[in-house]
């Protein structure tokens, strides 16, 4: 081919993927579609629709809305974190959208400057708020205590201006800065002094409006993340104070390497070093009590050290490594006057949870909704668990008059396994599953019947612990396939009987 030619097909080429580039970018983004929805947005600070929020949208939704994908992505692993963190504080939960501005939820995020982590702590703000930064622990990676310290900020930030818009400004830029822009303007109207303030404070507000639209009306662009595992979503931090490496965390818990290196960005190396503190070891939920179990059971006075094995598990091979097999889908129905936020501290999840979970495009629920809810398959032991029923004889008021001498009423305390699962279930109906569906750290006193006898059986005794959730359609998994001939049933027991099994302890 001649050059001329060559330069000529190259050019051309050159052009015609820049138009489409240019109109590949723009397919998600319609003005006069979403002006009118930005302005009705329910949100923290008024909705003001201007060039800098229009400019922020469009970069969001540019190419398919491929950024906005990755972030809401993100946001099923740590918008439950920040909903925690916002309710103990008092704030509003849109704040959660400001660490979309700061790091696009990326938690190693690390800035020109030298801001790092989800919410872009420089060095010394976030000494000043207690998180360790050394050659070893860096906490303005951990999605646990940065959060925390920017909940302390923000709230003392809105004590100082009393302006959700000077606050998130401030957060920017320092407290100083918007006195000094305050001055200057006489004003303490966000809008009115944004021009004596820095260019990147300037268009904080609206980047901060912009993540808020992004994050409630990304379904109506098209826009289907693919959230990562139910491991990564439903989390729990962990106190140790101890050295510990990383590879005996995957070998307690039952997880590969990486997934403990994933969930804990804050420790620079393999480890975790000692501490009297203690720093916060992020797991999923449903590990956590082998974890906390193993802990325990390291210390040189603990009870519990004899059973501790002698050579631990080796880590969880990678490749085996399958966490959908880890959960079962139930589903509950919404009951008049039900609300998400309550629903989710009943089943101890967080609302956004179950916003993921059920595609939610808001927080409002409608009466006969259906809900699906995970639950673990089961959760990780790492000891044998000490299972038994504590009885107690205690005296009863209704007997006093008792012809009887020496009548007693039986208190019956049900101490159930340490599962994070909700404050209320059904009446249960399969005896076999019972430690898939019990609450944790459940101690409930049974008013003992007329006759003082104890229930027959153990089913018989749950549906008179358990108060029924009639709403919910449980549904267990399917029990592995077991060669060995099949237990009998269990004996009626007697009224001081221990009973050894894995379901009620």
């Amino acid at each position: 081919m001649e050059p001329y030619r060559l330069r000529h097909l190259l050019a051309s080429l050159f052009i015609f993927s820049l138009f489409a580039l240019q109109t590949n970018a723009n397919t998600s983004f319609n003005a006069d579609e979403i002006k009118p929805r930005f302005e009705s947005m329910d949100c923290v600070i008024a909705p003001r629709y201007t060039s800098e929020v229009e400019s922020y949208i469009k970069k969001h939704l540019a190419y398919n809305g491929s950024n906005a994908k990755r972030i809401m992505e993100r946001a099923a692993v740590y918008f439950p974190i920040y909903e925690k963190y916002l309710k103990e504080h008092g704030l509003p939960q849109d704040l959660k959208y400001l660490s979309i501005v700061e790091s696009s939820l990326v938690p190693q995020a690390v800035s020109p400057a030298g801001a790092k982590g989800l919410w872009q702590f420089m060095s010394e703000t976030g000494k000043n708020y207690c998180l360790t930064i050394d050659n070893e622990v860096d906490e303005r990676f951990c999605p646990y205590n940065a959060t925390e310290a920017a909940m302390q900020y923000l709230a003392k930030q809105f004590q100082r201006f009393g302006s959700w818009e000077l606050a998130l400004a401030s957060y920017n830029c320092g407290p100083g800065t918007i006195n000094n822009a305050m001055k200057r303007a006489r004003s303490n109207d966000y809008w009115a002094i944004s021009k004596y303030l820095p260019r990147e404070t300037k268009n904080f507000v609206p980047a901060f409006l912009g993540a808020a639209y992004i994050g409630n009306f990304y379904h109506l662009h098209g826009i289907e993340p693919e959230y990562p595992s139910l491991d990564m979503q439903v989390t729990e931090a962990i106190k140790v104070y101890d050295k510990l490496d990383f590879a005996t965390i995957a070998s307690v818990t039952g997880l590969p390497v990486f997934v403990v290196e994933k969930l804990n960005p804050a420790f620079k190396k393999d480890y975790v070093p000692d501490n009297t503190e203690g720093y916060d070891v992020i797991v999923p939920r449903r590990t956590s009590a082998a974890l906390t179990e193993y802990l325990e059971a390291r210390r040189p006075d603990s009870p519990r050290k004899k059973d501790m094995p002698e050579v631990l598990p080796a880590p969880a091979d990678s490749a085996n490594y399958l966490p959908a097999e880890q959960y079962f889908r139930s589903v509950y129905v919404v009951a008049e006057g039900d609300k998400i936020g309550e629903l989710a501290e009943t089943f101890n999840i967080a609302p956004y949870n179950l916003k993921v979970w059920n595609k939610l495009t808001s927080y409002q629920l409608k009466k006969g909704q259906e809900l699906t809810i995970w639950f673990p398959n089961e959760f990780h032991h790492f000891l044998p668990k000490e299972e038994k029923i504590e009885i107690a004889r205690v005296a009863n008021p209704a007997t006093s008059n008792a012809t009887a001498e020496g009548a007693v009423a039986t208190e019956e305390v049900f101490e159930r396994d340490n599962m994070p699962l909700p404050n209320e279930m059904p009446t249960l109906k399969n005896s076999t599953k019972l430690q898939s569906i019990v609450t944790p750290n459940l101690k409930v006193a049974i008013a003992p019947p007329a006759s003082i006898e104890p229930p027959k059986t153990v089913e018989s005794r749950v549906e008179k612990m358990i108060a029924p959730l009639k709403n919910i359609k449980i549904q267990l998994p399917k029990p592995k396939e077991k060669t060995e001939k099949p237990k009998p049933a269990p004996a009626k027991p007697s009224k001081f009987a221990e009973q050894n099994g894995h379901g009620i302890i």
